[in-house]
């Protein structure tokens, strides 16, 4: 750097000096600290960029994901519609069947009177 290059001439030309095992270790220490600090920024760059790629990942999961809450939406809709037009003849086969179960009540009944009846005639023409 200009500042190390200053530093070199100042040094070059007052000659050494009894701080200059101080001074290399000065600049030892920065230049170790900027190249520690430079690698906590790479890793964090990549840390991010990292987490970006997963956000894009997870944000295209979510959307295939509404994709399908919507298909299936539309399908529930779907058959709520079909239902609703099916109601009215699953209200008929109810009544229908209601029927029949009065029917073969009446038809259990009328066996019962046409049994006694039969007893009755056999009765009277014996």
């Amino acid at each position: 750097s200009q500042y190390h290059k200053m530093a070199d001439t100042k040094e070059a030309k007052a000659g050494p000096s009894p701080a200059q095992p101080e001074i290399q270790e000065t600049r030892d220490v920065f230049r170790k600290m900027s190249e520690y600090l430079n690698a906590e920024i790479s890793a964090s760059t990549h840390e991010y960029q990292l987490l970006g790629k997963l956000n894009l990942i997870v944000a295209n999961k979510y959307k295939g994901m509404q994709e399908k809450a919507s298909k299936l939406n539309s399908f529930l809709r779907g058959l709520d519609e079909k239902y609703a037009k099916l109601e009215p003849y699953l209200k008929q086969v109810n009544q229908l069947h209601d029927n029949v179960a009065k029917m073969e009540q009446v038809v259990v009944k009328l066996d019962e009177y046409t049994k006694d009846l039969e007893e009755q005639f056999k009765a009277v023409y014996k």
